[in-house]
C-alpha cells in the first residue's frame, strides 16, 4: 500500500488544537506511519517566561509513559539471564522485609503486588510533590511500613511503587542504574537522541516548563523535584517516541520474542486460583486499547505540570503521541489521551468511544 500525505487529514488534526492559545502552555503531537507519512505539529509555549514556543523537538516529562521503558529493561535483563520474572523482590531488596517475600517482579510489572503506594507514605510524612524526595527516603518509608494493601496476586491496582522498585532491580541486576542502562541498551541503539531518564532536577538539558493555572488566571510553574526513576522520569519528545513505537514492529532492540512479550497481559487468576479483580489488560508498562475496531496499545502519563499519551497500532504501523506541559487539563476534552484518540479517529476513519 502506497500511503500518501493527506492535506485534509493534516488540517483536521490542526483544527483539534484551535482552542489552545499560542501564549499559554500547550501541546506537541505526532502521528507517524512507519513508511514515513507523518502528521505533526505544536501549539503553545515551552516557556512562558522566555516566550519560547513548543515544537515537535521540545522535550517533556513523559510521566507514566516511562513505565514501558522500565519493563523493557527488565525483559532485556531476563534475556541476558541476569534475573527471572518470578524472582521475589526481596531477592534484590531484602530490606523490604519478609512480608514482601511473595511479591515477584512479575507482580510488580502487572500491578498485582499489593504493596503500599509510596506517594501515600510521603503524604503521611507531610512531603508534597513540590518538596524534594529521594529514592533512598522512599525505600526507607517502604521498609518501615511492613504491611501489604492486599494479598499478592489477588487484585489489579495501579502502582508507582512497583515500577520504582523495578528500577532498583535493574541497578542490582545490571550494575548500572536505570538511566545508564536504558541509555546504553534502548535509547542509543534506537537513535532516540533527545531521550533521557532524569535522576535529579534541574536537568542539564532544556525541557518544557510545567505549569498550572492560578486563581488570577495566569500560570505558575508546577514541577516536582522528586528523584524517582522507573515509574516516571523519562524525558523525551514526540519525534523520539515514533522511533520507540517503530521498535514494536522492527524489534531492532530486544528481538521479536521480547517485543511480543511486552504486549502480553498479566495472569487473570492469582496463584490461589481466584480471579484477579479489575485486571485491565495491562501488559509490560502498556495497556491494550479498547476504543477502536483495530488492535492497539497505549499508556498515559500525568505528573505535576505534565500530561502525555502514547499509542501504537501494530497492524497499521502507526504511532501517535501527544505531550503537554499543562498540569490542569482535565476538562473540555483537552487531555492528551483525548487528543490522541481524536487524531486516531481522523486518520483511521473510525469512531473512538470517548
Amino acid at each position: 500500500m502506497n500511503r500518501i500525505h493527506n492535506q485534509t487529514t493534516e488540517e483536521a488534526i490542526k483544527q483539534l488544537f484551535n482552542k489552545v492559545s499560542p501564549n499559554e502552555p500547550g501541546f506537541a503531537y505526532i502521528a507517524s506511519f512507519d513508511d514515513g507519512v507523518t502528521y505533526k505539529g505544536a501549539v503553545g509555549l515551552d516557556s512562558i517566561e522566555a516566550n519560547l514556543p513548543i515544537t515537535t523537538k521540545t522535550i517533556f516529562n513523559l510521566a507514566s509513559i516511562s513505565k514501558q521503558f522500565t519493563a523493557f529493561a527488565i525483559l532485556l535483563l531476563e534475556q541476558e539471564g541476569k534475573l527471572n520474572l518470578d524472582d521475589s523482590i526481596v531477592k534484590y531488596l531484602p530490606s523490604l522485609g519478609a512480608y514482601a517475600e511473595p511479591v515477584t517482579l512479575r507482580h510488580l510489572v502487572h500491578h498485582t503486588g499489593g504493596l503500599v503506594h509510596y506517594e501515600d507514605l510521603a503524604e503521611k510524612e507531610k512531603i508534597t510533590d513540590r518538596d524534594k524526595l529521594t529514592p533512598e527516603e522512599t525505600l526507607k518509608h517502604l521498609e518501615n511500613h511492613q504491611m501489604a494493601k492486599f494479598p499478592v496476586g489477588t487484585k489489579f491496582e495501579y502502582s508507582n511503587t512497583g515500577y520504582f522498585l523495578l528500577s532498583l532491580v535493574v541497578e542490582k541486576a545490571s550494575g548500572k542504574n536505570l538511566r545508564e542502562y536504558a541509555q546504553e541498551r534502548i535509547f542509543e541503539p534506537l537513535h532516540m537522541n533527545d531521550t533521557e531518564i532524569v535522576e535529579r532536577y534541574p536537568t542539564n538539558f532544556p525541557i518544557a516548563r510545567g505549569y498550572l493555572k492560578n486563581e488570577q488566571g495566569g500560570y505558575d510553574i508546577y514541577e516536582s523535584p522528586w528523584e524517582h526513576m522507573g515509574d516516571g522520569a523519562v524525558h523525551s519528545n514526540v519525534e523520539d517516541l515514533v522511533k520507540w513505537g517503530q521498535n514494536y514492529t522492527t524489534a531492532t532492540v530486544g528481538g521479536n520474542d521480547l517485543v511480543k512479550k511486552m504486549t502480553e497481559v498479566g495472569p487473570k487468576t492469582s496463584p490461589f486460583g481466584q480471579m484477579i479483580i479489575e485486571n485491565e489488560d495491562y501488559a509490560f508498562g502498556i495497556s491494550h486499547g479498547k476504543d477502536f475496531d483495530c488492535h492497539y496499545f497505549e499508556h498515559s502519563g500525568g505528573w505535576a505540570g505534565y500530561h502525555s499519551h502514547f499509542m501504537r497500532f501494530p497492524e497499521e504501523r502507526l504511532t501517535i503521541a501527544v505531550l503537554s506541559n499543562y498540569g490542569d487539563i482535565d476538562s473540555d476534552n483537552s487531555m492528551p489521551v483525548e487528543y490522541a484518540k481524536k487524531i486516531a479517529e481522523i486518520i483511521l476513519g473510525e469512531s473512538a468511544n470517548l
